[in-house]
């Protein structure tokens, strides 16, 4: 870009005619049209720099703008349209240098926000939504389970083919141990379906447990089916459910708000009692009702053994995958963690 005006020498009040020159990588030289004998050695190479070496006026109104040299030089300009749409060009290719120039800190920042954002998901959010969960009042989980009961016998769920005697000896059997678990007034409900052949047990957010007939069919014997009631104790106990419900409303409200869908938050609180039907407990999660479950069993009969035996049994059984094994830690990992509880 070339710019026609004028140049004053330092300490002169001669005026030349001269021309600018401004290159796009900021590169600035000015030209001369003509000069005395004795102010050409002043001129001479100095009036060739970069827009980091050179004073730059101020855009005041129809006054010209003129460019300093260090040597003393200034040109004044007769366009200041031109030289404004270069000067923002530079602005532009400044910042990109900027930003090139500082690449390490800008990724360093880039990482510390993702481990930033990683830690909130990961701790933040499940340490707020355990608090929120224990102040969530009874009658809220009742509405939750009885909605979520309603919508799996519509949907996925018939009828128990046990015995009612089966049925009675299996309810005794969860009266009698959680009777030593549960210190409050509120005793879990326990409930037989049946689910397309899968074996599959667990708690709706009012405690009540489910048993399907293909997981009581699958037990050899009633300590078994004592370790998964006391494992669906331990999810209760815990507020494991009520909790990731919690933890996923929080998570949706935050996606839906980024995204500026606030339509989206109020579908997703409305459909939570579906969100249950859904949802997979934390490895942790399944590590402490696991853990719940091999105290009692210790205590109770004096061995884990049956936990053991119903997980083995769960993952060897060519069902379809049961909410016991699907999303948990591996089998292995969970029969070394109930280990610790008896190492015997």
């Amino acid at each position: 870009m070339i710019i026609k005006g004028k140049a004053v020498a330092p300490a002169s009040a001669i005026t030349i005619a001269a021309e600018l020159i401004l290159n796009s990588d900021g590169g600035i030289e000015c030209v001369l049209s003509s000069v005395e004998a004795n102010i050409l050695t002043a001129a001479d190479s100095a009036l060739k720099t970069d827009i980091g070496n050179i004073t730059i006026s101020r855009a005041l109104g129809a006054i010209p703008r003129s460019f300093t040299f260090v040597n003393g030089w200034t040109f004044t300009a007769d366009d200041n349209a031109k030289i404004d749409i270069w000067l923002r060009q530079q602005n532009k290719q400044s910042w990109l240098h900027r930003l090139e120039k500082n690449s390490i800190t800008i990724i360093t920042s880039i990482l510390l926000s993702s481990l930033s954002a990683w830690y909130v998901i990961n701790s933040g959010i499940p340490a707020i939504s355990g608090v929120i969960a224990q102040s969530i009042p009874p009658v809220v989980g009742k509405h939750l389970a009885d909605y979520s009961l309603e919508y799996l016998d519509e949907h996925d769920f018939t009828p128990s083919k046990l015995s009612i005697k089966r049925q009675d000896e299996l309810t005794s059997l969860l009266s009698s141990i959680s009777s030593t678990t549960i210190t409050d007034n509120q005793k879990p409900k326990l409930l037989f379906r049946s689910l397309a052949d899968t074996a599959n047990a667990f708690t709706l957010t009012d405690g009540t447990i489910i048993l399907t007939d293909e997981l009581v069919m699958l037990a050899q014997d009633d300590r078994e089916l004592s370790a998964v009631l006391l494992h669906e104790i331990g999810h209760q106990y815990h507020n494991h459910l009520l909790k990731r419900l919690v933890e996923l409303s929080i998570l949706s409200v935050l996606a839906n708000y980024i995204v500026g869908d606030a339509t989206g938050i109020g579908d997703t609180l409305a459909s939570a009692s579906v969100l249950l039907l859904s949802l997979d407990y934390s490895q942790q999660d399944e590590l402490e009702a696991d853990k719940f479950a091999a105290k009692v069993l210790l205590s109770e009969y004096g061995s884990v053994q049956a936990l053991e035996d119903i997980l083995i049994r769960l993952e060897s059984e060519a069902l379809t995958s049961p909410t016991w094994l699907r999303s948990h830690p591996g089998i292995g990992e969970r029969i070394n963690a109930i280990n610790l509880i008896d190492p015997l």
